[in-house]
């Protein structure tokens, strides 16, 4: 080993040591959270990652920040592969929304713990705002996706109203208003957002055959 790249495989291994720590630092707090923990206080979150508290206050040093970071990690995570082909026909309509929504059920139902976490401070904090907005920006091109071949029929100003109407209808508030208060149990809440994700696609298609018929 040479003197010169010495000092530079030192530096890359402190950098690997760090986004070592960092990534225990996120998943512990993950775990917590998944565990019914909804604010794990930054001792609870160093005793399960096996670093110092003040460890954990070096990488985050305000609690948004580590909430940034859970909500980015389960992100990549919960990235969702376009339709099969086979699905990506209007005529494979039923059999893809029924795909999409087992998929986007579940991703829901994991996410809450988190959601509510980062709803709780989202209100003053920036970063949490500007993430929030960048998720659903992605989600939208999810459900663009998805459902490209009943928005493809549309008008192009319908088409945009449409795609953030649908990525309303399949966002996490949604699904907290038909789980809680009343309390109703995944498969009768799934039950429902098919319901209602079904009654928006139809009028998607009245809308489109109505253009066609101009």
């Amino acid at each position: 080993m040479s003197s010169e790249s010495a000092p530079e495989e030192r530096i890359d291994g402190r950098r690997q040591r760090t986004q070592v720590t960092r990534g225990n630092i996120v998943n512990a707090a993950i775990a917590l959270q998944n565990e019914g923990n909804m604010r794990p206080s930054m001792q609870q979150i160093a005793e399960r990652a096996g670093v110092s508290l003040r460890t954990a206050f070096q990488h985050f040093p305000e609690k948004h920040q580590l909430t940034h970071a859970v909500l980015d990690e389960l992100t990549r995570l919960n990235r969702v592969d376009p339709p099969p082909p086979e699905l990506a026909t209007h005529s494979a309509l039923d059999a893809r929304m029924a795909k999409f929504l087992e998929i986007r059920c579940r991703q829901l139902e994991g996410l809450t713990p988190h959601r509510r976490a980062a709803n709780s401070m989202i209100a003053t904090s920036k970063l949490l705002q500007e993430h929030r907005v960048k998720v659903r920006q992605r989600y939208r091109n999810v459900v663009e996706t998805w459902f490209a071949a009943e928005l493809d029929a549309l008008s192009d100003a319908s088409r945009k109203k449409w795609l953030i109407a649908i990525a309303t209808l399949v966002d996490w508030e949604m699904w907290q208003s038909l789980r809680t208060y009343p309390a109703r149990s995944l498969a009768e809440s799934r039950e429902l957002l098919a319901l209602l994700l079904a009654a928006a696609l139809k009028q998607m298609e009245d809308e489109a055959k109505g253009k066609s018929k101009r």
